[in-house]
């Protein structure tokens, strides 16, 4: 009667358990994503009644914008959806407010601010700063257009619009972008919010057979979809200069035994979702190249070298953080052109000399979660299956 009784309590407690994870699973909020361009790409609706927009959910920005009805530059013309302000009842027109970001190259942004609603995931939160684009030069694919700005803003909830390849010609700090349930898990449980790619051959499977590549996951960390331990790494304290979202310190950087190099204090790496490439210093971009021989093609701003069938034969790609290395195969930084040229993900960041952008080339092998609570990144194996690595270092 006694075993009877300690076995009943034992699949009770089991039963409670499982019910408590289960339930704290479903507490997070979920939007499925695709992989545009190396980049991910989520649906947001904004407006009442909503209007649903495809954009590029964007760790390095801290602008969320859509197209509007305004806009008439090519790459709003091939979108089918654009914002009108007038079929919003929501809708607040800040009256004369604009702000323009000018990228590289010519690439630039005109957009009109507004306060609407704007929902991810079933999530709705009001009034939210935007921008309502009117002209777009050189963003975009054929399957989206704008931005959920989801970093670059600073701690007390300002903002300046920078992007490590962007300047803003007008700033608006009062109210922030910050200030938004997607950065900061309004309506949920936890100041968490996350990335993860799925694999349909792994154990992390696509939920209710959506066409996705990966998964936003907000409110809190998903146990479930990554294997292994989480690796977490601090935010820059003030001392580094502007804001610290979402950004970390980096040590060296390493072709296996091609090349070695040593960075400088204080060095950092920002975690963008909004650039498919890794971004280098010109010249550390220019020594790591040298080493397999890759010349950079100015036209077509990457570097091109000769290549064969078995990209294995290319070192790997390793990266010093404080406590952590991470190692990238060939696959995941070379792309093969034709037979026998390839390019690498590895590109020049012309418009910093000491600092690094680790973008879709790097972030997309990993479960990555940004955490504003306790100040940190945290980077994981997805169950669905990476090659890179992840191992513990003394620094």
């Amino acid at each position: 009667m006694r075993f009877t009784t300690v076995l009943l309590s034992t699949a009770l407690f089991l039963a409670s358990t499982k019910a408590a994870t289960l339930e704290k699973r479903c507490a997070l909020k979920r939007e499925p994503m695709t992989i545009e361009d190396g980049l991910l790409v989520a649906k947001i609706k904004v407006g009442t009644p909503s209007q649903t927009f495809s954009v590029v959910f964007d760790t390095s920005n801290s602008l969320t914008w859509i197209p509007s009805t305004e806009c008439h530059t090519p790459e709003c013309r091939q979108q089918s959806h654009l914002y009108n302000a007038n079929a919003s009842t929501t809708s607040v027109n800040l009256h004369q407010k604009k702000v323009s970001i000018k990228y590289d190259e010519g690439v630039c942004l005109d957009a009109r601010l507004y306060r609407d609603t704007i929902s991810v995931a079933g999530l709705a939160v009001s009034n939210q700063l935007f921008g309502s684009a009117y002209s777009v030069k050189g963003l975009g694919g054929d399957n989206y257009l704008g931005s959920l700005g989801l970093g670059g803003f600073n701690s007390d909830g300002t903002t300046n619009y920078l992007t490590p390849n962007s300047s803003a010609t007008t700033i608006v700090s009062n109210g922030g972008f910050a200030q938004n349930g997607f950065q900061m898990a309004y309506g949920t449980g936890s100041q968490q919010f996350g990335m993860v790619t799925t694999n349909q051959n792994g154990f992390y499977q696509k939920r209710d057979n959506d066409k996705s590549d990966a998964e936003f996951i907000f409110g809190g960390v998903d146990h479930n979809v990554y294997k292994g331990d989480l690796a977490y790494l601090k935010l820059p304290t003030c001392d580094y200069g502007d804001s610290p979202f979402w950004k970390t310190e980096i040590k060296c950087v390493k072709f296996t035994d091609k090349i070695d190099i040593k960075l400088a204090p204080k060095s950092l790496a920002s975690l963008s979702t909004g650039s498919n490439f890794i971004s280098a210093p010109t010249k550390q971009a220019d020594l790591l190249h040298a080493s397999i021989d890759a010349k950079y093609d100015e036209q077509d701003k990457t570097y091109k070298f000769k290549c064969c069938d078995d990209l294995d034969t290319l070192p790997t790609f390793k990266i010093d953080f404080n406590g952590y290395r991470i190692s990238l195969p060939p696959k995941a930084y070379v792309i093969q052109d034709s037979e026998d040229v390839c390019h690498t993900l590895i590109n020049r960041n012309t418009a910093d000399d000491k600092n690094w952008v680790l973008g879709g080339a790097f972030l997309n092998n990993f479960y990555h979660i940004y955490d504003s609570s306790n100040l940190q990144i945290g980077l994981a194996i997805p169950k669905g299956g990476s090659d890179a690595k992840i191992e513990k270092i003394k620094n």
